[in-house]
């Protein structure tokens, strides 16, 4: 998903250039009989008649992927509206909504790229599950491997419908298996991690069963150490 969102970025980033390109310089008339001059670095102040959709389009989707990459109710959501909120829009595409839209664009992508943006849903259920883990852990520790199993494993399976869900693929009614066969028709997982992750289930799939003779505590701190990395790279 990572690599589709940076995909997505450039090409808007390109296209607005191309649309720029394409936008007439602004000409300002000089007397009263005809003259005129042309304001280097400066562009029409709207985009009207046929031109409009390009630019409506290129809108939405720039505004689309800031609200998916962002925070609910972040600064660069509040910015897009207020963007998106110009009167001017009602007749044409306004110059300066394109240009306030790829200040956006860019200020997002950096941002995004150093780690600093993150939806707070999937950043709350990383802290949540860190707290789980850190009580399976110590159920570990204390060679409590019942206890230290069925929390680790609530954890892995929440986790797994998390890494779905923020990769587009609906959680509800499926089981890990599908699931993971999923994550990997869509190249979220990798065929070695896949394999991985089918091992940690197996623990859960004994716990869930109260199958306790058919794991060892080693196999549950496997299980605790796999579910933290799948929490770190995916959510």
């Amino acid at each position: 998903m990572d690599k589709k969102i940076q995909t997505h970025f450039d090409k808007l980033l390109q296209e607005r250039q191309n649309l720029v390109n394409s936008i007439p310089p602004l000409v300002l008339p000089t007397d009263a009989y005809g003259g005129t001059k042309t304001i280097p670095g400066e562009s029409e102040s709207s985009i009207v008649g046929a031109r409009i959709p390009a630019y409506q389009s290129w809108l939405s989707s720039a505004a689309n992927l800031i609200d998916y990459v962002s925070p609910m109710d972040s600064y660069f959501g509040k910015e897009c509206r207020q963007v998106l909120s110009h009167d001017g829009l009602k007749t044409g595409i306004p110059s300066t909504v394109v240009k306030k839209m790829l200040g956006l664009l860019k200020a997002a992508k950096e941002e995004w790229e150093h780690g600093l943006l993150g939806r707070v849903e999937y950043i709350v259920a990383a802290a949540t599950f860190d707290d789980f883990l850190d009580h399976a852990a110590s159920y570990h520790k204390g060679n409590r491997k019942i206890e230290s199993a069925v929390l680790a494993s609530a954890v892995l399976e929440d986790t797994m419908k998390r890494v779905a869900s923020k990769n587009g693929i609906d959680p509800s009614g499926k089981t890990l298996e599908p699931l993971i066969d999923e994550l990997v028709k869509t190249g979220v997982l990798t065929l070695v991690k896949a394999k991985r992750i089918r091992g940690w289930a197996g623990v859960r799939n004994h716990a869930l069963h109260a199958e306790w003779d058919e794991f060892d505590i080693r196999d549950v701190g496997e299980l605790i150490k796999g579910t933290r990395e799948l929490i770190e790279d995916f959510l």
